[in-house]
């Protein structure tokens, strides 16, 4: 587990619910030491865009001991001030006799994720004035079809370079 890529964290299931463990995948994803992080709550992954939603649905999870597992997506910040687009999946640890012990947590990484969606998200907006570019053109007695499509290849080209930047 230490050594695993998929970042995954242990807390404990009282109090602030601090880290009591965070892996190398974590470290390496958020840009902390473990040594920073253990004995801390997450909450330090947190920062001035992260939704109050998204803290709320993390809240009452930990808050919940008869809630057994959930799925939350957040925006984080690493240690450098960069943000990520984080789909965090916790399930609670149980004694056998049934008290929750532990929290173990995974996060992954969806920025890329969400940029491709609002990418095609654009894309789509796109081909919809592309189309009523050529609705226009048409009324005007224009034959822009040729045109209108270079603009869209042009823009939809641009926007992806910008994503891989």
């Amino acid at each position: 587990m230490l050594n695993s890529k998929i970042a995954l964290t242990v807390s404990s299931a009282e109090d602030d619910v601090p880290l009591s463990l965070a892996n190398r995948g974590f470290c390496n994803l958020t840009g902390y030491d473990r040594e920073e992080v253990e004995g801390r709550n997450c909450r330090l992954l947190q920062g001035l865009e992260t939704s109050a939603e998204s803290q709320a649905a993390l809240h009452d999870f930990v808050h919940d001991p008869a809630r057994d597992d959930g799925r939350f997506a957040i925006l984080n910040y690493r240690k450098d001030g960069s943000t990520f687009h984080n789909l965090v999946f916790m399930t609670r640890l149980r004694s056998r006799d049934g008290a929750a012990r532990f929290i173990l947590a995974s996060q992954f990484d969806m920025t890329t994720a969400e940029q491709r969606k609002a990418l095609r998200s654009n894309d789509e907006r796109l081909s919809r004035n592309l189309a009523d570019l050529q609705v226009m053109g048409q009324q005007f007695g224009l034959a822009m079809e040729d045109s209108a499509r270079a603009i869209f290849n042009s823009i939809a080209m641009l926007a992806r370079l910008n994503l891989d930047e």
